[in-house]
């Protein structure tokens, strides 16, 4: 039996090594082909993060197995990173690049989504963490509207918003920082990180507009008064903060309510990870008795 899986490993090897001559490094999409023995990543700090990644397809191993954690991050790696965690399926031509290059369908697609908003293109660009940052914004401006205008520097609200890591070091301007260094450049490893956290609250932000699709159907105006149920979920508080027009506040958090509707300003209905502040779905009703709602997050 030994015998056999050391034939099998040999096997194997050579026909990767074979393949990493044909493909030059291009990525591997496939990465259940590779064995896992081959790993370099295996002792590394961020291993739970790349096997997130690899996992669900956000990044990818090389033909030679390896995931190269501590290689610095391109352009195209961040680009099509961010393209996999939103799921993106349509684009627009970016003339910049060939039509044989692997990052043109990335490029395409994230130019339509608006992730290459004021970025030069240029796929072979190490970036620095402020580059990079730069493409979080882009990529998370479309579903939150606080990064819906221009910094002074990205690295602030992406090391605030959990993306990168916080790091000494110094601003482009040479000012020192004991946070928000933006001139190192960002690893494989650190971008699995990023990758994993963005992932899971774009997942989040899909089933809390799930929860906030259910609690509007639950909602009647009718006779004056306004009601419905705050539905429950695992691993979600789901929350409707009434505003009267006496400025009282009334916050709800489970179960059937009625209130007078011509006594309410407005009324917010949020949901967000169970111990978290940060809202993945905010909906305000301001005009009842009519149930019309505006996403505020």
């Amino acid at each position: 039996m030994k015998r056999f899986y050391k034939l099998f490993s040999s096997a194997i090897v050579l026909v990767l090594t074979i393949g990493a001559g044909l493909s030059a490094l291009v990525p591997v999409t496939n990465a259940a082909q590779v064995p896992a023995k081959l790993s370099d990543y295996q002792n590394h700090p961020h291993r739970d993060a790349i096997d997130y990644v690899v996992k669900n397809k956000l990044m990818w191993l090389f033909p030679d197995g390896s995931f190269q954690p501590d290689k610095p991050i391109t352009q195209a790696d961040l680009v099509a990173g961010l393209v996999n965690v939103k799921g993106l399926t349509s684009g627009e031509p970016v003339q910049e690049l060939p039509e044989n290059h692997w990052a043109k369908v990335y490029y395409e697609r994230a130019k339509r989504d608006g992730i290459l908003d004021g970025v030069e293109i240029n796929p072979n660009k190490v970036m620095n963490r402020e580059e990079a940052s730069r493409l979080m914004v882009n990529a998370w401006k479309s579903l939150f509207r606080l990064h819906r205008h221009d910094y002074q520097y990205y690295i602030i609200p992406a090391v605030d918003s959990g993306w990168v890591q916080a790091k000494n070091g110094a601003f482009l301007n040479g000012v020192s920082t004991s946070r928000y260094d933006s001139l190192e450049t960002l690893t494989r490893g650190e971008q699995a990180l990023t990758l994993r956290f963005l992932h899971k609250e774009f997942l989040g932000i899909q089933e809390a507009e799930l929860i906030a699709t259910q609690f509007h159907k639950s909602l009647r105006s009718s006779d004056g008064t306004f009601r419905g149920t705050l539905p429950s979920f695992k691993g979600f508080d789901t929350r409707l903060a009434v505003q009267f027009k006496n400025r009282d506040v009334k916050t709800i958090d489970s179960g059937n309510f009625s209130l007078n509707a011509s006594q309410i300003d407005f009324a917010e209905f949020t949901v967000k990870f169970k111990g978290e502040s940060k809202s993945l779905v905010r909906y305000r009703y301001q005009n009842l008795p009519t149930l019309n709602r505006v996403s505020t997050r």
